[in-house]
């Protein structure tokens, strides 16, 4: 079976340096059009179900806004937007 990521952003800390988006292998990765209450805009994930869980994005970013999980048989992409935000 294949394994399958998820990748969650903390978008109120991402202040957009597109570092991530840079870097991901699949191109998956792009700046949401909504800003942040800081007024940056954040970057965020286009099609979950490509990320190869290289952690490349995670890797790169300066303030550590990004975490990559492996996801269990069955379990869903969706994250709640109280998980984003504790991380």
């Amino acid at each position: 079976m294949k394994r399958r990521f998820k990748v969650v952003f903390n978008r109120e800390k991402c202040k957009g340096c597109e570092l991530c988006i840079n870097f991901c292998p699949k191109g998956i990765l792009a700046l949401d059009p909504e800003v942040n209450a800081k007024g940056y805009h954040p970057a965020g994930i286009v099609d979950q179900e490509k990320c190869i869980g290289c952690a490349s994005c995670a890797t790169m970013c300066p303030d550590y806004c990004i975490s990559i999980y492996q996801l269990e048989d069955g379990e869903e992409y969706e994250t709640s937007e109280s998980q984003a935000k504790q991380m």
